[in-house]
């Protein structure tokens, strides 16, 4: 498809379009519900384990084929294969069938991480400036949580209706934003100007053969400036991702010391998540009471994250990575340990655990372009999203273990402590922030 490069703003207009409908808000508040009322708990956690296994191995592999292939194209092929994931929990019945569909959801997941960052990034260097890429990636991640906000609550809404319906419109609306992907410009050196008669692709830098790409990586993530700091930025994710598991248990057991039990929603969230030990077993109206409770919780959530991302690249702008990253360390730090002992305080806690991830990572990401060349932009960010996810695996151990010694409340104030444990030796060190701007260069030296 042609696309009009003369336009940047327009390219953009697009971008936030393709943006709002990436939001898969109609799931948020019921996608537990859905999925536990024909499985185990163990099963519902092996499902996870999967999900997360296909992620993490999916990441460099699927970062390659973007910059084999192109990051338009394999962006589509991501929002088709989650769109196809959504749609089949309209089919699924067994646990197999489950494991199919995430599976299917994890390889879309997986295609989009490192690629759609390395697109926005070309594509802004090529018209706007790369240097406006936080600012421009901030938006987009607001515009995709407050279309969240606004998703979240219908999908609890549909899901009264009939629990298949928050899938149907969350896969409509997948198919939607793919096909306003294709309406976006591929970059410059898989644009079909510059395609090679002999291969019928561009012929450009980036195009890495299979061990180069893993010379790549060993040259960029490996050594300064990029190894101690994206491993700081993976401990610092790790503990926010661990914490936003243990969000809803939490959230109930405050609001039963509390004895909120009148509050039309809290009350009725609580009873459907206590009756009965879990959500198995319990009737349809507890159920239904679970959804209308966690439809604005999340709702909220999402707004506040949006209104966080949106401000981004005017915080960055302000503060400087460096110093971002240490006010967002030490908050996170005390927001977590707060809790064990003023159990009330968790609801702060909430919103920071949700909301750091969508402040930090466009920053992040704009630092790991500046000092990536453009020969495998897509495999080293995939590489880097895949060292996130890696990074959370111990700190969800801990929390399991936390939770269950103490309650899931305390699961936050143990994630406190190995934060502090973790992030502080490697910051002194290891020298993982960054230094100021004018201190550095990229690979190919050009001043930052």
């Amino acid at each position: 498809m042609r696309v009009d490069r003369s336009n940047p703003r327009g390219v953009l207009r697009r971008y936030y379009l393709f943006r709002a409908m990436a939001a898969v808000g109609f799931i948020s508040p019921i996608f537990a519900l859905f999925v536990l009322r024909g499985l185990s708990y163990p099963e519902y956690g092996t499902l996870s384990a999967v999900y997360s296994l296909v992620l993490v191995g999916g990441e460099i592999p699927t970062g390659y084929l973007g910059d084999r292939v192109g990051r338009r194209d394999t962006l589509v092929a991501s929002k088709v294969a989650m769109a196809l994931s959504l749609l089949g929990f309209l089919v699924v019945d067994s646990f197999a069938s489950y494991v199919v569909v995430y599976v299917v959801w994890g390889l879309g997941m997986a295609l989009t991480s490192g690629t759609g960052a390395a697109w926005l990034y070309e594509t802004l260097r090529e018209g706007l400036g790369e240097d406006q890429f936080t600012t421009v990636r901030g938006k987009g991640n607001a515009i995709a949580r407050w279309s969240a906000a606004v998703t979240t609550i219908i999908g609890a809404v549909l899901y009264g209706l009939d629990p298949t319906y928050p899938f149907v419109a969350a896969g409509v609306l997948m198919l939607a934003g793919a096909a306003v992907v294709a309406t976006l410009p591929r970059t410059v050196a898989f644009d079909a100007d510059s395609e090679s008669a002999a291969g019928g692709r561009a012929e450009g830098p980036d195009d890495p053969a299979a061990r180069e790409a893993l010379g790549l990586l060993r040259d960029r993530l490996l050594r300064p400036p990029l190894r101690s700091f994206v491993l700081f930025v993976a401990l610092l994710f790790g503990v926010v991702g661990a914490g936003n598991g243990y969000i809803q248990p939490a959230a109930v057991a405050v609001v039963g010391d509390l004895s909120f039990d009148s509050v039309p929603v809290v009350g009725g969230l609580t009873a459907a998540v206590t009756s009965g030990g879990g959500f198995l077993g319990i009737g349809e109206r507890l159920e239904l009471s679970a959804a209308a409770g966690l439809g604005p919780l999340y709702a909220s959530f999402a707004a506040v994250a949006a209104a966080i991302s949106y401000c981004a690249g005017a915080v960055e702008s302000r503060l400087g990575l460096r110093r971002t990253l240490v006010v967002v360390s030490l908050v996170v730090a005390g927001t977590f340990a707060v809790p064990l002992a003023v159990p009330i305080a968790a609801a702060g806690t909430f919103y920071v655990s949700q909301s750091v991830q969508h402040l930090l990572r466009p920053m992040v990401q704009q630092y790991v372009n500046d000092r990536t060349g453009d020969a495998g932009r897509a495999t080293v960010l995939s590489a880097v999203s895949m060292g996130f996810g890696l990074a959370r695996t111990p700190f969800v151990v801990l929390a399991g273990f936390a939770a269950g010694a103490r309650g899931p409340v305390f699961a936050f104030p143990a994630l406190a402590a190995l934060l502090v444990a973790t992030l502080l030796p490697l910051a002194v060190f290891g020298s993982p922030l960054p230094r100021s701007d004018s201190s550095e260069t990229t690979p190919g030296g050009t001043p930052q």
